[in-house]
């Protein structure tokens, strides 16, 4: 009688039990979706370098359940023997404050912070990794995109300096030519007019490229541009071995800024000469311009025979500070401003591009009343 007594309130406590029991548990099912809705990577670790709680996110990047790797060394997902230099434990005594540091672990940047805590007496730490590769790679290409703004400050004050002497020499060369009377004499004092021409064009082609100024639209003809683009980097792209190739038809003129269609063809002739020197072989660059007059748009295509873009990359070209470049070689911003600045003018910029056999840029331009 007394058991069965016994029994009955044993049911009865934990009857009233229940109740805190489903709320515990769900209170802690609660704080673990929320830990899991955290996309950084957290887990927390003992004296012993053992996993004690971890999220979704932190287990999901070495490809296991977050059950998997409760209670093992957190180092061993690494694949390594002892913990990494920057894993600190609280010392009972003295303890230490929260910190961060950045590593880079498995071809990826973190900024790895550690925080102390204290359960039932017992010493453990919280660590967060948060994956910084891509805003490491933004101030990179930041830092160099302010160097690349000095460097035109730079440029545009020497072709200034480099202007005015040149122009002494057309002058006086001009001069000279007009009072030679000895035939070996002026084919000599021809070359170095010619000469000192091609300078004053591409000094004025460097001033014009670096001027930043608003847009300001006039009458040009698209040919005259793609020329004198190519004037500008002739020079790299003969000692390369790149062979130019004009195929231009008959484009009427349009009312554009030339200074920014001079930009959008120099980016495409940078990333084309990029993309041959990596394919290696004998380079070709192909420049061709029509005009449709169904559609009244004048069409401009740069085609090369580069390593071409991989079809995982192709969506991105335009993304800005996208780029596939090492630091010192590219800012991503280049085809990123070639998009906006085509849109500006109205038209659109398209690429097809298969790899190992090259890229076509495609620019449509309208002709606008």
């Amino acid at each position: 009688m007394r058991k069965e007594t016994d029994m009955k309130e044993e049911e009865h406590e934990l009857g009233q039990q229940s109740p805190l029991f489903r709320q515990i548990h769900t209170s802690q099912k609660w704080w673990q979706n929320i830990i899991d809705a955290i996309t950084d990577y957290l887990f927390v670790i003992d004296q012993n370098y053992k996993i004690l709680r971890t999220n979704k996110a932190f287990a999901n990047l070495f490809d296991r359940e977050p059950a998997d790797i409760i209670m093992k060394p957190y180092y061993e997902l690494f694949e390594l023997s002892e913990p990494h230099e920057w894993c600190l434990l609280p010392d009972a005594k003295e303890g230490f404050s929260s910190r961060s540091v950045e590593r880079t672990l498995n071809n990826t940047d973190y900024l790895i912070s550690c925080y102390p805590i204290n359960y039932d007496d017992h010493e453990a730490a919280v660590y967060i990794m948060r994956d910084i590769t891509e805003t490491r790679r933004l101030k990179d290409q930041v830092y160099h995109l302010d160097k690349l703004s000095s460097l035109g400050t730079l440029t545009s004050g020497v072709a200034h300096e480099i202007n005015n002497p040149l122009t002494g020499i057309i002058g006086y060369t001009e001069m000279l030519l007009m009072k030679n009377q000895n035939d070996k004499n002026e084919k000599y004092l021809r070359n170095v007019y010619d000469s000192a021409i091609r300078c004053k064009r591409i000094v004025e082609n460097m001033l014009t490229f670096s001027r930043q100024t608003p847009a300001q639209k006039s009458v040009v003809k698209i040919n005259d541009i793609i020329d004198k683009t190519i004037e500008l980097h002739e020079y790299w792209l003969k000692s390369t071995n790149i062979e130019l190739i004009r195929n231009y038809g008959d484009v009427p003129s349009l009312s554009v800024d030339h200074q920014q269609i001079q930009q959008v063809i120099l980016n495409l002739i940078i990333n084309a000469e990029h993309a041959i020197s990596e394919a290696g072989g004998k380079g070709r660059i192909e420049f061709k311009s029509y005009f449709d007059a169904e559609s009244k748009t004048t069409f401009i295509e740069v085609a090369d025979n580069g390593r071409g873009i991989p079809p995982d990359v192709l969506p991105k070209i335009f993304d800005p500070f996208f780029t596939t470049k090492p630091v010192n070689k590219g800012t991503g911003l280049g085809l990123s401003i070639a998009h906006g600045i085509i849109a500006e003018q109205g038209g659109t910029i398209e690429v097809k591009s298969t790899s190992g056999e090259g890229t076509l840029f495609t620019i449509k331009l309208p002709q606008l009343n």
